[in-house]
């Protein structure tokens, strides 16, 4: 049987589900620029479906910005939680940290680009409620980065450094995925439900493990340690295991 087809029957049912994506390295391949990703044209129409056979229950849970998933995603008017939880769009409003706009993250942006400034390959990435430093194209400055912005997050008060995959994110110390799912797993058509999470880095572990401890379960996405007891190897393996779930297969 093909991995994803074990993983898929091993889930709750779509009618009983609360499905919750990651984007970037889950739902699509990761890219050297945050701009550079490339959607499959199927993710569209698959999320559309999904949507359908959950109830509704079917939110993205990103490290990205709101107004970025929805560029990416145009045709996609259900819930987002961007920033890692710093930003909500439920029923088309949107909800953002009281950071969002300060002046605390105009100051660290203008450092973060500095800091970006000063090897090449290093990108600076602004975000409404944060600011990255990506070093994909740079590996060799990992230790670096993650000292300076650890450095920075230290003056900040209500920021920290956040790891990801190939960077480090400054970002408000009271938001999380964890804490963001857990708040809509209250809302309908999400309560009551068990929730599955899909995601593919340290970023998405508390999340997974949140809902692993609430009754429902989790898929890694990709390489590294992670509490999730179901794995597939590249987000193209996740859609194809969420068609097979959905039963989306024969209906197409």
């Amino acid at each position: 049987m093909n991995a994803f087809a074990t993983v898929s029957r091993a889930l709750p049912q779509p009618g009983g589900a609360a499905l919750l994506l990651d984007f970037d390295g889950t739902l699509v391949d990761l890219a050297e620029t945050p701009g550079g990703i490339a959607i499959d044209p199927g993710l569209p129409s698959l999320l559309d479906d999904l949507a359908r056979a959950t109830g509704g229950a079917l939110a993205l849970v990103s490290g990205r910005a709101i107004d970025d998933l929805a560029g990416f995603l145009p045709g996609y008017g259900g819930p987002l939680i961007g920033g890692h939880g710093a930003e909500t769009r439920l029923d088309g409003r949107i909800s953002r940290h009281p950071l969002a706009g300060s002046a605390l993250l105009a100051r660290l942006w203008s450092e973060v680009q500095a800091l970006a400034a000063e090897a090449p390959g290093l990108l600076a990435e602004p975000k409404p409620t944060g600011c990255v430093l990506h070093y994909r194209r740079a590996p060799g400055h990992e230790a670096w980065v993650q000292d300076r912005l650890a450095a920075l997050a230290g003056s900040a008060p209500g920021i920290e450094a956040h790891q990801s995959k190939m960077a480090v994110e400054l970002r408000p110390d009271d938001i999380g995925k964890d804490r963001a799912v857990a708040a809509l797993l209250q809302l309908p058509p999400f309560a009551g439900r068990a929730a599955i999470f899909c995601g593919d880095d340290a970023t998405d572990e508390p999340a997974m493990a949140f809902c692993l401890q609430a009754g429902g379960t989790a898929i890694k996405v990709g390489k590294g340690p992670s509490a999730a007891p179901h794995r597939l190897d590249a987000p193209a393996a996740l859609r194809a295991a969420l068609t097979h779930w959905a039963g989306l297969e024969t209906a197409r």
